[in-house]
């Protein structure tokens, strides 16, 4: 089969379109034929090993799990011993972040407490969009944030792949949601419900004032004490993602010491993948309580480049890709 080969650490210029052997599934998986994939964060953030000690975990030398890709959408061909919660045919999607990626490829082996069935009302193409992403940014909203309605919500990065679900997720539940953009994304935002909109480009954060309830914080360039100075005086503040992977890290790993400072919170999220939470999602889909939004469709060679471009920012909502047209 073919796949998305990672051999050494470097840009995704390392990454390369290999043969590779066929997985078995074990005992607590199925064997799906993957129809698409989406490209994430997770996906380039550790194709070049940095910081160093993410290496603790990924691989010393070289990367421990050499294909990549977390998000796909599928269908079942063969079942492991004792599935009973999944039949042969059942289109679905996942998220294998935690267990070794390896989406951008023909087949993955994957346990059934990771699975959800595909929406009805998307294609696999649309669907491969929501696992990782669209999980994240409901541990964000309901979980982590804990939000509640009527509070007002500042969501930056707003029109990226978690960021245009952080901001759906926060309308659902009630929020009162300004979404943080760049001016091309402005009516995208307002589309997808938010009832304020911030050019950063134009309005610099630091000056808006202690307004809010709940930060979410997606994507963006602010420091903490900018972070600080948006939150009411009893305000929460959740990290998902940001262009420097250090300040994730110190967030999530020290964020009960920033929280005694004034009473206001600041928590990282370490998003956990899991098919009762993305059976939610499925859910909300088919309602139309929300929807992805793609921004590009590309074909299955084309995923390194993708990567590439997803790294340098500011793409507005998710890059798919075909694995298996037919």
């Amino acid at each position: 089969m073919k796949a998305i080969v990672q051999e050494q650490y470097g840009s995704a210029e390392v990454l390369k379109v290999l043969e590779v052997e066929k997985p078995k599934p074990n005992n607590s998986e199925v064997l799906i034929k993957v129809k698409a994939t989406a490209l994430n964060a997770p996906d380039w953030r550790l194709l070049r090993g940095k910081p160093f000690v993410m290496r603790m975990m990924t691989g010393l030398i070289r990367p421990k799990n050499k294909i990549k890709g977390c998000e796909f959408s599928g269908q079942i061909v063969e079942l492991g011993q004792g599935i009973t919660d999944f039949q042969l045919g059942d289109e679905v999607i996942g998220d294998i972040a935690d267990e070794g990626f390896g989406a951008f490829s023909d087949y993955v082996s994957v346990k059934t407490s990771l699975l959800a069935k595909k929406p009805q009302s998307l294609s696999h193409l649309e669907a491969a969009a929501l696992p990782l992403t669209a999980v994240t940014a409901l541990q964000g909203v309901r979980d982590i944030g804990q939000l509640k309605a009527e509070e007002d919500v500042l969501v930056i990065g707003a029109s990226g792949g978690v960021g245009s679900y952080v901001l759906q997720l926060a309308k659902y539940f009630g929020g009162n949601v300004t979404a943080v953009t760049s001016e091309r994304n402005l009516e995208q935002a307002k589309d997808l419900g938010a009832q304020e909109v911030i050019d950063y480009t134009k309005k610099p954060l630091v000056n808006i004032g202690n307004k809010y309830d709940l930060v979410i914080a997606v994507n963006g360039y602010n420091k903490i004490k900018t972070y600080r100075k948006l939150l009411k005086p009893e305000g929460r503040l959740v990290m998902i993602g940001g262009k420097s992977m250090k300040q994730i890290i110190f967030v999530t790993a020290f964020g009960g010491l920033l929280s005694r400072k004034n009473g206001k919170k600041f928590k990282g999220l370490l998003a956990k993948a899991n098919g009762k939470d993305l059976s939610y999602i499925v859910n909300l889909v088919d309602r139309k309580e929300i929807r992805p939004v793609i921004e590009k469709e590309i074909i299955f060679e084309d995923i390194p480049r993708g990567l590439a471009e997803l790294e340098k920012g500011h793409v507005s909502g998710k890059i798919v890709a075909w694995v298996n047209k037919d």
